[in-house]
Formats: structure tokens, C-alpha cells, sequence
């Protein structure tokens, strides 16, 4: 296979065409970013670099200054994006592969850089010339028009690109074919004698496809904000605004970082069973929207944190044990599931500041220990999954499917201290005083006992498929034992049982 770079290029001899036959297979070249791939080869190599070394962010503006050549050359030098995994257009390979079969040459042109360009073509097998960006040459515009000239000459090939960066080459080809959000070649570029070709439209994406990135279903767990207020029995209109704008404040900031996590581990989602289906990680949103998503879905939050001085103290540390959570903690046994129990907490000790609802100590002991249970129930899970996909659930979590039994053990221990923490308050002086009738609570414990005993089950039978607590939300059981446990409170509340 025939590997040309921007230097090499100029010892090719330029395609004569003489009749119709070679006039139908002029090679077609085709552009990378954004066209091949749905995404920014360059972003996404810089996001792991500074993933990596969040220092190296100082080094882009040094290299920067010097040209986006050596900007190019530098990251490249340090990392390159897995090729296998990247988000292919699957409806253009085939196109290309299809034309490859039918005797045309196929040339990768794009202005990523040389290492990038050799490892895409190494793993996608259907190029005959690589013509990329080098240390001296940002192929792009311009450039990768003489390029493919002094190849090919003019009109002398066939181009598909995706961006207004490829006018010049679009205005030298014979058929110009786009990519991407385009529909069809800008109309100078039709003036000018070049032909339109086929388009290959990536969708545009939509409301449904913005709101799993941000997983709105995981807004559930910002519900736990509501908690000490309801046990306090006194909801007021300026109590229930207060919490829904801390219900919001924690549900933007929780959307924003998922987002965030998703654009600097990319990479590990596309190789990943099922997070290679989030939005980032398969192409359907860019890392171009990406970014101002997470940037409105984490201002949105400062500015709600603004409004209660304790809220925004709760959330600032809530947006800090996240990110040493994602960046550091996820891999350290035992602490992570701690750090997890400790932001499920902080959601209820957050909903007592801003509603003025006293958070009782009992109320704090039985939210970490349910919440430390049901962590271990999510690392369970992926311990569970990973005995039948060695290495992918788990992989980076720091544990092995050898832990399963003492994390089993762990979280099942936390779950039933859960329970005896509650006995415990059940069966205290501060009960009887706000309870007219406490001993109609006792029915609540064996209730909750069932089911943290039934959650432990389904997880060690393998049927644990998601967070336990949006299990919660969607098992029609967990629904009976709340409703019969609200009954329960009920009755203790009332004076006439």
C-alpha cells in the first residue's frame, strides 16, 4: 500500500485521462475529521493528553504560538487516539469500500496529523495513499488542494469533504461529494464547474438525544433533597421553592459533569459493551456541543447556588468529591463506594439546610449505611456482569471478580445496620414525641429489611442492571413497600388510631 505524505507527493506523476473508462475511476480522496469520523481527531487527542497531565493544557498555548503545526506534532508525539474505536460513518466506508472494489485509488487527505492518517488507514484497510499534516505542513485548505493536484492534477480527482475549509479543494475536484451537516456543495463551488456528488448527512441531534447525554433519568437521586422536610411533616410554598431550586441546583451540576466525563473518557466508552452508545462516545453529538452543554448545564447550577449561600456551599463540594471521584477515586477499592455514599448524603443533609429541616443524627447514620449498601450493590452488579465479559465492567474500578464475596458481604452488613439504625430511632424517646402512635413504625422496619434483602438478591441472581436506586424508581415491589411504609408513618402520625 502506497503511503504518500505531503513531501513524497511531489515525486508522483500526475493521472493523464484518456477516454471514459479512466474518467469514471479518478481516485477519490477523502477528508478525516468530520467526515470519515464524526468528530475532531485533534480534540480528542488533546483531551487525552490533559486527562493524562492536566498540566500539559500550559504546554498547547507555548506550542500554539509556534503554528497549529507543531501544536499537531507535539500531541501527537504523546497520544493517539485508538483507531479502531473511533465513530466511524459506517453509510461512507462502506461507500468507499464499495469503490475500492470497483478499481478506483482511494486517498485519505486530511489535515490530522501523519500518525493519526497511518493509523486509521491501518485499520480500516481501504486506502491506497495517505496524505496527511506533518511536522512542517498542516495539510488543510488550500494545501491539500496543491496536494492532490500535484498528484492527480485538476479535476483530475474526486473529493468528499464536510466544512467550508474545503472549498479549495471542493473548487480543483471533478464531483464533489460532503459529509456531515452538510446537504449539498456551496453554490460558487457549482458555479465554478465542479459537480455535486453524493451527500452522506450525519442527523442532526435531537431533543431526545441531548437529554440522554445529560441522563435526566438520573435526576431521580436529587428526590433524596426533599427527604428532611417530609420527615419534618412542614412543606410552605417558600420551603417547596427552596428545594426545587436545589433539586435543580444538584440535577444540573450532576447532567454537567456527566457530560464533562463523558468528553475526557471517550475513548474508554467506545470500547466499553454499553457506554459505547452514549451520544459523545458514538458520534451522535460532538465534542463541539459537548462542551457548551456541560458549560450551560455547570453555569446554570453556580448561578442557582447563588441563591442560598449553604446550597452553593453543598454543591461546591458536591462538584469536588466528583471530580476526585471520576479522576482519581473510582479506582480505589472501597473509599469510592464511601466518596458515592457520601454524595448521596449530602443531597439530604443539603435538602435539610435550605428547608430549615432539621437532619437529625439518626437520619444521617441510616442515610450513609443505605446509601454505602446500595454503592456496593452497583460494584456487585459490574463484578456479577464481568465474570461473563472478563475485565470489561469492572476494569479500572480496582476490584476483581475474586472480591465479589467480601463486597457482598459489605454492602449486604450495611444494608441491615440501615435497618437496625432505624429500629433503633423507632424505638427512641424523639419518636414517641413526634409520633402519637411510634409503635405503628415498628412495621416499617421489617419492610425496609425485606427489601434491602430483596435489592441484595436480585443483584447476587445477575439482574441488577442499573443504579439500585432508579431500580427503586422503576420495581413495582419497591413502590408497594413505600406505599405501605407512607401508610405505616401515617397511622404513627395520627392521633385517632
Amino acid at each position: 500500500m502506497d503511503r504518500s505524505t505531503p513531501e513524497s507527493a511531489g515525486e508522483k506523476t500526475p493521472a493523464t485521462l484518456a477516454g471514459k473508462d479512466q474518467l469514471e475511476f479518478l481516485p477519490l480522496a477523502v477528508d478525516l475529521d468530520g467526515t470519515l469520523v464524526a468528530t475532531d481527531t485533534l480534540f480528542e487527542s488533546a483531551l487525552a493528553l490533559i486527562r493524562q497531565k492536566p498540566w500539559s493544557i500550559l504546554l498547547f498555548i507555548v506550542w500554539l504560538s509556534r503554528g497549529k503545526t507543531v501544536l499537531k506534532a507535539e500531541i501527537a508525539k504523546r497520544v493517539t487516539p485508538h483507531a479502531e474505536s473511533l465513530p466511524y460513518r459506517r453509510d461512507l466506508v462502506e461507500y468507499l469500500r464499495g469503490e475500492r472494489n470497483k478499481g478506483r485509488t482511494i486517498v485519505l487527505a486530511t489535515a490530522a496529523h501523519r500518525t493519526i492518517a497511518e493509523s486509521v488507514a491501518a485499520s480500516l484497510g481501504i486506502f491506497d495513499v495517505v496524505l496527511a499534516s506533518t511536522e512542517a505542513v498542516n495539510l488543510k485548505g488550500t494545501l491539500k488542494r496543491d496536494a492532490l493536484v500535484q498528484l492527480y492534477g485538476s479535476r483530475g480527482f474526486d473529493y468528499i469533504g464536510d466544512s467550508k475549509s474545503d472549498k479549495p479543494v471542493w473548487a480543483a475536484c471533478r464531483i464533489g461529494h460532503v459529509a456531515g451537516r452538510m446537504r449539498r456543495l456551496p453554490e460558487s463551488i457549482l458555479a465554478a464547474g465542479t459537480q455535486q456528488g453524493e451527500a452522506f448527512p450525519a442527523p442532526i441531534p435531537s431533543l431526545k438525544t441531548c437529554l440522554r447525554e445529560i441522563r435526566v433519568y438520573q435526576w431521580v437521586k436529587n428526590l433524596l433533597v426533599f427527604v428532611p422536610a417530609l420527615l419534618n411533616h412542614y412543606v410552605d410554598w417558600e420551603i417547596l421553592k427552596a428545594l426545587v431550586i436545589a433539586f435543580l441546583g444538584f440535577s444540573f451540576l450532576a447532567s454537567g459533569t456527566y457530560v464533562v466525563n463523558d468528553i475526557f473518557d471517550l475513548e474508554a466508552d467506545r470500547r466499553h459493551p454499553r457506554k459505547s452508545r452514549r451520544p459523545l462516545a458514538s458520534g451522535q453529538i460532538s465534542i463541539a456541543l459537548g462542551i457548551p452543554m456541560a458549560a450551560v448545564l455547570l453555569t446554570g447550577a453556580i448561578v442557582l447556588g447563588l441563591t442560598n449561600l449553604q446550597l452553593g456551599a453543598c454543591l461546591s463540594i458536591y462538584l469536588v468529591l466528583t471530580l476526585l471521584y471520576s479522576s482519581y477515586i473510582k479506582g480505589k477499592p472501597i473509599i469510592d463506594v464511601v466518596v458515592l455514599a457520601m454524595l448521596y448524603t449530602l443531597r439530604v443533609y443539603a435538602g435539610g439546610l435550605v428547608s430549615r429541616a432539621y437532619v437529625t443524627p439518626w437520619l444521617f447514620q441510616f442515610s450513609i449505611f443505605l446509601f454505602l449498601s446500595l454503592a456496593f450493590v452497583k460494584r456487585y452488579s459490574e463484578l456479577q456482569r464481568s465474570r461473563l465479559q472478563p475485565l470489561v465492567e469492572a476494569h479500572g474500578r480496582g476490584y476483581g471478580v475474586e472480591d465479589l464475596s467480601i463486597v457482598g458481604q459489605a454492602g449486604l452488613g450495611s444494608g441491615l445496620i440501615a435497618g437496625l439504625v432505624m429500629a433503633l430511632y423507632v424505638n427512641g424517646q424523639d419518636t414517641v414525641k413526634v409520633y402519637p402512635h411510634a409503635e405503628m413504625l415498628w412495621g416499617v422496619c421489617p419492610l425496609f429489611v425485606y427489601w434491602i434483602i430483596r435489592v441484595w438478591l436480585i443483584a447476587h441472581r445477575g439482574n441488577m442492571h442499573e443504579d439500585p436506586i432508579l431500580f427503586a424508581f422503576r420495581d413495582r415491589v419497591s413502590y408497594i413497600v413505600a406505599f405501605l411504609i407512607v401508610v405505616l408513618v401515617l397511622l404513627g402520625l395520627s392521633p385517632h388510631v
